[in-house]
């Protein structure tokens, strides 16, 4: 019995022996394989790949790393330069913001939504509201006039400092700028035309003249049989019969060379004063859309402006 223990404990010496001789020696020499190689557990082993798992040496586990194929969104806001036909809605929805952001973001536009084309406009980058930093503005106070956190900027903006510095330019995602003034109901134009915001708006179908110009306008307040754009009108009511004239009706259509990309301008007389002068109902004088009233005297349309009155 004594004899089978020490055989048994010989037999376990020399397996333990020759295990750590194996592991000392940086498997130089070639390994002692018990059973069938397992080739799944050498690739792991040695470094290799089982499935959709990649493995280093010594079973290290290593994790793909996607790359990625676009270029990563700016932060930057985008400077962008009105074109004729622009709206702001046309602007905002091409960019992916709200006509309220755009506003909120260009000062000249806060009170006055017009544009013309040429006009440079700043874009947020992201649906929020860009800001140049005033002297004394912090974080705190920023993210409590545009309802965001303070976080929200300083990680959007990647700020390495506590505070912004007056005069820079920071984005706020998601803010949310103080109400628009009301537009105001009397404005004044090159100190030359009376303008009284608002005007009536007919109930003749503007069938062929697109919402928010002159000519949709005016085919609301009469029927209009010809087409065209306004600049054309004076020529193609001619061509149909209409009586013209160069002076002010009631009823008679306005047409001017008023335009800032060439197109004309018309309008609908409202009233013939004592003193000469008229009254004309209007859209997209002020701005696009806009509807005003206008007071016209002798002599105010200079250069060959007014092209005439079509009667009828």
């Amino acid at each position: 019995m004594r004899i089978n223990r020490y055989i048994t404990h010989a037999i376990v010496l020399v397996i333990a022996i020759a295990i750590s001789g194996y592991a000392a020696s940086g498997r130089s020499a070639s390994p002692v394989h018990f059973g069938t190689t397992n080739a799944q557990a050498a690739v792991i082993d040695v470094g290799g790949s089982s499935g959709d798992v990649m493995f280093g040496r010594y079973s290290t586990i290593i994790k793909p790393v996607d790359i990625p194929i676009s270029a990563p969104k700016s932060h930057l806001p985008v400077t962008y330069v009105v074109a004729p036909g622009d709206t702001l809605a046309s602007i905002a929805s091409r960019f992916g913001v709200s006509t309220s952001q755009i506003r909120w973001s260009n000062s000249r536009l806060y009170s006055d939504p017009t544009i013309v084309p040429g006009l440079q406009i700043t874009i947020p980058p992201t649906p929020g509201v860009v800001v140049t930093v005033k002297s004394g503005q912090t974080l705190e106070s920023l993210a409590s006039a545009y309802q965001v956190d303070p976080e929200t900027i300083s990680d959007y903006n990647r700020l390495r400092v506590s505070e912004p510095s007056a005069g820079m330019i920071l984005v706020i995602p998601d803010g949310v700028g103080p109400a628009f003034p009301a537009p105001p109901p009397l404005i004044w134009i090159g100190g030359t035309f009376k303008i009284t915001i608002g005007a009536p708006v007919g109930t003749y179908p503007a069938t062929g003249f697109p919402y928010g110009w002159c000519t949709w306008y005016v085919a609301t307040r009469r029927p209009i049989p010809w087409r065209g754009n306004a600049i054309d009108w004076y020529g193609n009511a001619a061509a149909m019969g209409y009586p013209e004239g160069m002076q002010p009706r009631v009823g008679a259509i306005m047409v001017t060379t008023e335009s800032p990309i060439g197109l004309g301008h018309v309008a609908y007389v409202e009233n013939v004063f004592a003193d000469g002068s008229w009254l004309v109902s209007e859209m997209h004088y002020v701005g696009w859309g806009i509807t005003d009233q206008r007071l016209i005297k002798p002599g105010q349309l200079t250069g060959g402006a007014l092209i005439g009155f079509i009667y009828g």
